[in-house]
Order: structure tokens, then C-alpha cells, then sequence
């Protein structure tokens, strides 16, 4: 989440947080993955989920709305085994989210639904067209997966008592309802996967709803204090870092799949590197040990930098849903 271009709210909001979030010492985390049987993890995992929801989106679980699914465009890109679709999406009373949908022409069967997210700056369509450094979301596509592809960029609070990653997260879980709702999605095979902000909230979805069988979280795996080195404050809310880092987030996950993506060119401050990134890994690969499914924990590192790299991620959709 370096990217340089930052609204005039973020600007505001990182003025703010700069005195509430500190650069002090880690504060102790009450809600530290600590359990010792896989009946105790289900049991925190569940507490967790209550708190995440609760601290992030106005401290309750929203009441469901009707999707309200508008269709805003439709195109056939040449050359591409898919088409596109434009869509607008009810998430609250009082708040739209804006996708956009890749469905593949060629089907035997209902295919696998991903949600695939951009980065700080980005956009759900330059996902789904491949543009910049997003070109998971038309890889995914072709590889047989329906696709959607939300924008979760705005640094504009809507609702004062919630977080931005929360308004973030919550529509994009809106948009995973919308994607189960299709009829070529099959929702028994359900993924998530992201490049740095996109990869955050992958971390967010994937906690929270278990219905996610898989999740790719790319240039993200990193702890609390390291993002309060140059990093815009978008993540951060209050009551975060005094019950979780971000390893216990992923603790959530839990013994689903999940691939971790780091570039071996990423540095501090403002990037996620690896010798960081190892430490948080062995957190996560402890409570997925718990459950005794550390293999499903993967860090994959490659050679480049704050990229999406994709290789492991291809392999674990093959194993956990068949071939396309």
C-alpha cells in the first residue's frame, strides 16, 4: 500500500492517525491465537470474528439487504474466452459497491467463483482487464473462474462509527453474496486473492466468512509495526493492535488453503519484507499446526518486487477445486 497517489482525505486521515496510532512499542494483543486443540481454535476463531466485526463495522454485524444487483454495462473483449460485466450492488440501506464480473464463455459445469482485488490506487476494472500490474484478474478468468472484481479504494469515511477496512471489507463480502447469487458460480468453490491493499482485505474476507475455500494474499503478510512505517494509515483502526496483529487475522483462516506472496525485492519502511514477513508466517503456520494442517499455510516467495505473482496460487485452485 506505497502507492503515492492519495486522496486529500487520506491525507487528513494519516494527520489524525499519526498521533493516535504512535510508533511506540507493540501493544499486547488480548486476543492472541493461543489455543492448543482444535477445539479451542474454533472456539477463539469464532470470539475473534465477533471482535473484528464489532471494532471494524460499527460494532455489530450488519443487517442484510436485498443485493439490488444493477447492470451497468456489458462488453465482449476480442481475443478473450470471457465477457465482462459492469454491476452496481446494494451493501447497506444506504451504500452501493461498484464491480465489475468476468464469466467465462466456455462451461461444462458451474465454475469456481474468485474475488480478486486491487491495490491502493487501483481499480476493480483494471483488475478484470489486466491493466498495470493486475493481470490476476483476466489469468483467473481464463483459467475457468467467474470473476469479480470490486473497487475497495475510497479513502472517504461514510459511516462515522465504522473503520475504512471495515466499509472496505463489508463490501466486498457483499460482493461474494452477489457472486454466489450467479448461476454459473458454484458456491462450494469459492476463493479470494489479492495484491497489497486487495491482499489485506483478502486477509479480512477469508477470517470472516468461511464460506472462502481458498486465498491467495500477495505483498501483504506483515505485522502492525511495521505498517506504521511509512504506509498510509487506511488500515489501521481503534482497538486493532491492543487484541490482534495481523498473524491472528490469519489465524482465522484456518485450516483453509491459503498462499502468502512476498517479493524478495520488497524493503522497509514502506514495503513488506521477507525477513518481516517470515516472522509473522511462523505465527500463522503455528495455529494451522493446531489443526494439524500446517502444509496448508504457504509462503511463497518469489524474486521480484510489490507484485502478484500467482505460480502457487494457480496450483492450490487446481488442488482444491479440479481442473477448470
Amino acid at each position: 500500500m506505497r502507492d503515492p497517489v492519495l486522496s486529500l482525505a487520506a491525507g487528513m486521515l494519516a494527520l489524525w492517525l499519526g498521533t493516535a496510532i504512535g510508533t511506540g512499542a507493540e501493544t499486547v494483543r488480548s486476543q492472541r491465537f493461543a489455543a492448543q486443540t482444535p477445539a479451542e481454535a474454533r472456539q477463539w476463531q469464532a470470539r475473534a470474528r465477533e471482535t473484528l466485526v464489532r471494532l471494524m463495522m460499527g460494532g455489530a454485524r450488519p443487517a442484510p439487504v436485498p443485493l439490488g444487483a444493477k447492470l451497468l454495462g456489458h462488453e465482449q473483449p476480442a481475443g478473450r474466452p470471457f465477457h465482462l460485466e459492469e454491476w452496481s450492488i446494494q451493501t447497506l440501506a444506504d451504500r452501493r459497491a461498484h464491480a465489475w464480473v468476468a464469466i467465462p464463455k466456455a462451461r461444462l459445469r458451474k465454475a469456481p467463483g474468485v474475488l480478486a482485488l486491487h491495490g491502493h490506487g487501483g481499480s476493480g476494472e483494471q483488475v478484470i482487464r489486466g491493466e498495470s500490474f493486475y493481470w490476476y484478474g483476466p489469468k483467473l478468468a481464463e483459467l475457468g473462474c467467474v470473476v469479480i472484481a470490486p473497487d475497495i479504494g475510497q479513502h472517504t469515511l461514510q459511516h462515522t462509527n465504522w473503520s475504512l477496512m471495515g466499509e472496505r471489507t463489508w463490501d466486498t463480502l457483499c460482493c461474494l453474496d452477489y457472486l454466489v447469487s450467479r448461476p454459473e458460480v458454484d458456491p462450494d468453490r469459492l476463493a479470494v486473492a489479492g495484491l497489497s491493499l486487495g491482499g489485506e482485505t483478502a486477509m479480512y474476507v477469508a477470517a470472516l466468512d468461511t464460506r472462502v475455500q481458498a486465498a491467495c494474499s500477495s505483498g501483504w503478510l506483515t505485522t502492525i509495526q511495521n505498517m506504521k512505517r511509512n504506509h498510509c494509515p487506511c488500515w489501521h483502526f481503534p482497538g486493532l493492535e491492543s487484541h490482534f496483529d495481523f498473524a491472528d487475522v490469519f489465524a482465522c483462516v484456518a485450516p483453509r488453503p491459503i498462499v502468502f506472496e512476498i517479493g524478495e525485492k520488497e524493503r522497509a519502511p514502506g514495503g513488506f519484507p521477507l525477513d518481516i514477513a517470515r516472522g509473522a508466517f511462523a505465527e500463522v503456520q503455528a495455529a494451522y499446526g493446531v489443526f494439524g494442517a500446517a502444509t496448508n499455510a504457504v509462503l511463497a516467495v518469489h524474486p521480484g518486487g510489490h507484485v502478484f505473482h500467482g505460480e502457487r496460487f494457480w496450483s492450490l485452485l487446481q488442488t482444491v477445486f479440479g481442473p477448470p
